[in-house]
C-alpha cells in the first residue's frame, strides 16, 4: 500500500494525470470551430496566476499553488492535443489532383497494391501554380513497370483523390479516420498505374526513416535465411516488431492463447534482451567503475535495439524507463523506483506526442507495467517456495497474472474477449521468447560462418515452430477463449476501480481497515448496478448500408446479410443489393415493392429500367460507384422523384428496425 501512496504523493504523478486528463477532455469535447489559440490564452492566464501565487504566497497557501499548477498542466495537455490535431487535419480537394511528396516509410505489399506513408508537400492548382500542403497521407499505388519502384526517401509525383476515410464507429465501434489522424495521417489515396512517377532518388533521411529502413534491412536478412513463412513472420514480429507478414490466422492463434503480447515488442523483450547483455558483458563489472560502464553499455545497446526495431512507442517506453532507472542509480544511493520511472516515461512521451494517449499499445503497455509493479510483489510473496524450479514457475505465473489483471479492463473494452489458458501459454512463451531472441542474435552474428551459421538458423526455426505449435495447441483446447464480453467505457472505468481497490485492500495486510472493505464493496456494487442498467436498457436493432454490404447490429453483435439473388427480407422490409445484372431476370406480375434499392459498383442498367420492375421507396448509392455514374443515377432519382442517399458524402446509412 505504501508503494501506491508514495506514488500518489509524487508531484509528477499528479501533474501527469492532469496532463493526460487535459489531452483526453480537450480532444473529446473541444468545439471544432475554436482554434487552439483560445486555449493558449487561458493557459497563459493560469501560468500568470500560478507565478503570482508562488511569488506572494505563504506556506499556508501551498494548496492553491498546487491547484493552479495542476490546472496549468491540464490546459497544457489540452492545448498540445489541439495544436497537434490542427497540424494534421487538412481540407483536401474533392476532386483528383496532382501532388508532389516524399515517401516517409518503407513501402508494404498490400494485396495487389503497395502502400506507404507519404509527406505531401505541394498540390498543383492550375498551370504552373502550386499550393503548399505539408501533410502526411497513406498512399496506395498500383505497380507500374514504366516507373522506378518507390523506396523510403524518394520524391514522388502522383495524380489521385485524397480524402479522409469515413468513420465506421457507428457500425463497428472503430473510427479509422480518427485512428489515422492520431497517427499523424490526414488522408488516404489510391494512385493507379500510370498516375504516379518516382521523380528523385532518396533525400537525406530523417532519424525515424533511418530506423524504418534499418528495420527493413534486418527483415531482408531474415528472408535470406529461407525460413518458413509463418516462422519468419513470428521471428520478425518477436525480435524487431515487424508485423506486416503476420497472417490473420497467426494473430488469432496467439490472441486466443493469451500470448499476443509476444508479437508486439514491449518491456518483456527489452527485459530479456537486457538480461542477455548483462550476462554477456558481466566481466566489465570487475574493472574500476566497471558497473557504471556496464550499465551505460547496456543502455546504449538497448537504444540500438529500439532503433533497429523502428522506434515503436512500446519499445521506446521500456528503454526510456530502463535509462531513467540507470541514470538515477548514478545520481543517488537510493535507487529510483520503478513506479517513478514509469510515470516520468509517460510524462515525457505525452509531452512529445499527446496522441500517444489514444494509442492502444501505449495504454496496454503502461497498464501492464503499472500492474506488474503493484501486484507482482503481492502474488510472489503469497507463496513461500524453496525449490528453485517451482519458485521460477510461480514467479512466471505471478508476472503473467499481474499483467493480465491490469490490462483486463482495456482488453474487454477494446476486444471483448478473454483467453482462459493465458497462464499455461505464458509459461511456454517466456522461455521460448528468450531462446528465440538469443538464437536470432547469434544467427545475425554467425550466419556467414560455415556449418555454425546454418546450425543456429535451424535451431531458430525449430524453436519458433515449437512456439507456434504450442500456441496452436492452447488455442484448440476446449473453451480457450471467452468472446463477446464487451464493456462500455463506464464499465471499464469501474472495473479498473475495482482492481485498484482490491490492490489497496490486499496490500494493507494486517493493517487492513473496515473502510478498505467498504470501499471495495461500494465500487463492486456500482459496477454490477451499471452493468445491469446497461443490459436492461437494451439498444434498438439497426440496419446499416456500408461498403456494398447490408448489416444489422444490436449492441455489439453485428450480422452481415447476403443472398444469391441479391434480394433480402429483414423484419418484413424488402431490400435489393444491386451489384450486377441479376435484377434483369426478376419476373413479377406487378411492380415489386422495395423499401431500399442499394446500388453498388458492378450494377448494370439504369434507374428508369429498375423503376419498371420495382416500386422503390428509397435509393442508396454506395461510395464504390464512380463519380460520373453516380451523378447520372442522382439525376434519374430527381426525375423519377425517388428519395436517395449518397454514401460518398456520409459514409454509411442506418435505420432503426
Amino acid at each position: 500500500m505504501g508503494t501506491l501512496h508514495s506514488l500518489i504523493a509524487y508531484p509528477l504523478f499528479r501533474l501527469t494525470i492532469c496532463l493526460a486528463t487535459g489531452i483526453f477532455l480537450f480532444d473529446t469535447w473541444w468545439p471544432e470551430n475554436l482554434s487552439w489559440q483560445y486555449g493558449a490564452a487561458i493557459w497563459l492566464l493560469f501560468v500568470g496566476v500560478c507565478g503570482g501565487v508562488f511569488w506572494f504566497s505563504r506556506w499556508r497557501w501551498r494548496w492553491l499553488f498546487g491547484g493552479v499548477a495542476g490546472g496549468a498542466f491540464f490546459l497544457w495537455g489540452g492545448i498540445s492535443v489541439l495544436h497537434q490535431r490542427e497540424t494534421v487535419q487538412y481540407s483536401w480537394a474533392g476532386d483528383p489532383a496532382i501532388y508532389k511528396g516524399i515517401v516517409e516509410s518503407v513501402p508494404e505489399v498490400r494485396g495487389k497494391t503497395l502502400r506507404a506513408e507519404v509527406r505531401v508537400e505541394m498540390q498543383r492548382l492550375s498551370g504552373d501554380k502550386w499550393k503548399r500542403v505539408d501533410r502526411n497521407i497513406l498512399l496506395s499505388w498500383m505497380p507500374d513497370s514504366l516507373s522506378s519502384p518507390l523506396a523510403c526517401g524518394d520524391s514522388v509525383c502522383f495524380y489521385a483523390k485524397i480524402s479522409r476515410p469515413f468513420s465506421e464507429k457507428e457500425l463497428t465501434g472503430f473510427d479509422y479516420g480518427d485512428y489515422l489522424l492520431r497517427k499523424g495521417i490526414s488522408g488516404t489515396a489510391l494512385a493507379y498505374a500510370g498516375n504516379w512517377r518516382c521523380t528523385g532518388k532518396p533525400h537525406s533521411l530523417s532519424f525515424m526513416q533511418r530506423a524504418k529502413v534499418c528495420q527493413q534491412k534486418v527483415v531482408d536478412v531474415y528472408q535470406s535465411w529461407g525460413l518458413e513463412e509463418d516462422v519468419q513472420a513470428v521471428v520478425s514480429a518477436l525480435t524487431i516488431g515487424e508485423k506486416s507478414e503476420l497472417t490473420p490466422e497467426l494473430k488469432a492463434m496467439y490472441s486466443a492463447a493469451g500470448a499476443s503480447h509476444v508479437l508486439a515488442l514491449s518491456g518483456l523483450h527489452v527485459g530479456i534482451f537486457s538480461c542477455i547483455l548483462l550476462w554477456l558483458f558481466y566481466p566489465l563489472a570487475y574493472l574500476k567503475h566497471g558497473r557504471k560502464m556496464l550499465a551505460l553499455l547496456v543502455v546504449c545497446l538497448l537504444w540500438d535495439f529500439a532503433f533497429i526495431s523502428g522506434l515503436s512507442s512500446s519499445v521506446v517506453r521500456a528503454v526510456v524507463m530502463y535509462s531513467l532507472y540507470t541514470l538515477a542509480s548514478f545520481c543517488s544511493e537510493e535507487r529510483f523506483s520503478g513506479m517513478h520511472s514509469l510515470v516520468l516515461a509517460a510524462f515525457l512521451m505525452l509531452v512529445y506526442n499527446p496522441f500517444f494517449l489514444f494509442d492502444i499499445s501505449f495504454q496496454l503497455s503502461f497498464a501492464a507495467v503499472f500492474s506488474i509493479l503493484a501486484f507482482y510483489p503481492l502474488f510472489s510473496r503469497s507463496l513461500c517456495i524453496k525449490n528453485r524450479v517451482l519458485r521460477y514457475i510461480w514467479n512466471t505465473l505471478s508476472l503473467s497474472m499481474s499483467a493480465q489483471l491490469g490490462t483486463l479492463p482495456f482488453i474487454l473494452y477494446y476486444f471483448g474477449s478473454f483467453p482462459t489458458y493465458f497462464l499455461l501459454a505464458n509459461l511456454v512463451v517466456v522461455i521460448l521468447a528468450g531462446v528465440i531472441l538469443v538464437l536470432t542474435f547469434a544467427a545475425l552474428c554467425l550466419a556467414s560462418v560455415p556449418v555454425v551459421g546454418n546450425t543456429v538458423i535451424t535451431l531458430l526455426e525449430w524453436s519458433t515452430l515449437i512456439l507456434n505449435e504450442s500456441m496452436q495447441g492452447v488455442q484448440q483446447l476446449a473453451g480457450s477463449q471467452i468472446t463477446s464480453v464487451y464493456l462500455s467505457s463506464s464499465q471499464a472505468c469501474l472495473l479498473a476501480g475495482v482492481i485498484i481497490c482490491l490492490y489497496l485492500c490486499w496490500a494493507s495486510g494486517i493493517h487492513r481497515k473496515a473502510s478498505d472493505w467498504i470501499r471495495l464493496l461500494v465500487v463492486c456494487n456500482l459496477f454490477v448496478a451499471v452493468s445491469c442498467v446497461e443490459y436492461a436498457g437494451g439498444a434498438p436493432e439497426q440496419l446499416y448500408f456500408f461498403r456494398s454490404e447490408v448489416y444489422t447490429r444490436k449492441k455489439d453483435c453485428v450480422s452481415t446479410h447476403r443472398s444469391e439473388t441479391g434480394l433480402l427480407c429483414i423484419r418484413n422490409m424488402h431490400i435489393a443489393v444491386l451489384n450486377d445484372a441479376r435484377w434483369r431476370t426478376y419476373e413479377a406480375s406487378s411492380r415489386f415493392p422495395l423499401e431500399y434499392a442499394y446500388i453498388c459498383k458492378g450494377f448494370k442498367g439504369s434507374l428508369s429500367q429498375l423503376d419498371k420492375l420495382f416500386a422503390i421507396r428509397q435509393v442508396i448509392l454506395d461510395s464504390s460507384l464512380n463519380d460520373a455514374f453516380r451523378e447520372k443515377l442522382i439525376r434519374e432519382c430527381q426525375l423519377l422523384k425517388i428519395s436517395y442517399t449518397d454514401l460518398s458524402v456520409q459514409g454509411s446509412y442506418s435505420v432503426v428496425l
